[in-house]
């Protein structure tokens, strides 16, 4: 573990080094490119190397058992600004930092549109890193994501009891939406007329907690309803449920959740020292710790907020690989 943790602290401070060489890009010129930029060129904008930035940041100390709660408030509270808040201010600076199009975007418009550069390199940063670590983007890069964990751990603070998420309750209600979504697509539903060419209008429009980020003045107070009440309800709901958007509506979680099966890092039992005591499934607010205690080959979402591995008592629940397991064991 040790020499692996050494060789990723040159490669997070690479990272973080050529991030902060990379942002005063977006502030200069200002001119539209002639033609529309290649993948690469879509992923090196300050946006996506600020992902990785972070997303490496958080991975390092979750390897050396250096997050604590202050270190992850600061994470989540500056993926918020960037990628929540940022593009709302009058700065160039941060204008490219919009998530546009949003995760829920890039998989809903890209199926009925096409899937152009900016979704299929959202969609490859966002399954890069759960292919690295379980939920790396979901857990401390995503604006949505990272509201729900900062309100779930305020909600601790102030001791309110949250209700126990039944995952299979929650993936019926995801899975379903998200096939309502194919049949609504597919159909004369929902369709709007764009100069004189019939679209159909994605049924997440009205469920994209996403939008609460995009301040902007709507047209009716309808519209100005449709566009902030799903974040809204989101914010109240994530009081008493641990992110709720995250395990009843986004597809992005629903696809990430068959990724991060697969992923390089995750919380991993060491089975020795475990006494089933069970002080890590009553403190963990996701229905993944049984799952992992079970061994269980299929889990639900795992967002490596890392409390498990905080309140076990005996440290048999850790951030690595299984190959760390195994020569444990």
């Amino acid at each position: 573990m040790h020499a692996l943790i050494k060789r990723l602290k040159p490669v997070c401070w690479s990272l973080f080094t050529f991030g902060l060489m990379t942002l005063p890009l977006s502030a200069q010129g200002g001119q539209t490119p002639k033609k529309p930029p290649t993948f690469f060129e879509f992923l090196l904008r300050p946006k996506f190397i600020t992902m990785f930035v972070i997303a490496g940041i958080a991975l390092f100390l979750l390897l050396s058992k250096r997050m604590n709660s202050r270190i992850k408030v600061t994470i989540l509270l500056l993926s918020t600004f960037l990628y929540g808040i940022a593009a709302n201010l009058p700065l160039k600076l941060f204008a490219s930092f919009s998530m546009h199009p949003s995760p829920i975007c890039s998989v809903a418009k890209a199926m009925l549109y096409g899937f152009r550069i900016p979704m299929i390199v959202s969609l490859a940063v966002i399954l890069f890193l759960t292919l690295v670590g379980p939920k790396l983007f979901c857990g401390w890069i995503c604006p949505v994501g990272a509201t729900q964990e900062l309100i779930g751990m305020a909600a601790d603070k102030m001791k309110i009891k949250r209700l126990p998420w039944n995952f299979r309750l929650s993936q019926f209600i995801r899975v379903g939406i998200f096939l309502l979504f194919l049949f609504v697509s597919g159909t004369a539903i929902l369709h709007i007329v764009n100069q004189g060419t019939v679209v159909p209008i994605a049924l997440y429009d009205y469920v994209n907690a996403f939008h609460g980020f995009e301040i902007t003045l709507q047209k009716t107070l309808l519209d100005n309803i449709i566009h902030f009440l799903p974040f809204i309800l989101t914010v109240v709901l994530s009081f008493k449920l641990y992110r709720p958007f995250c395990y009843l509506v986004c597809p992005i979680g629903l696809l990430t959740n068959l990724v991060e099966h697969f992923a390089i890092f995750r919380i991993t039992l060491v089975k020795p020292p475990c006494n089933d005591c069970s002080i890590c499934e009553k403190k963990s607010p996701c229905p993944t710790v049984p799952e992992i205690m079970k061994e269980a080959v299929v889990r639900p979402d795992c967002f490596a907020c890392n409390i498990c591995v905080d309140c076990c008592p005996k440290s048999s629940l850790e951030f690595g690989t299984q190959l760390v397991r195994e020569e444990k064991e």
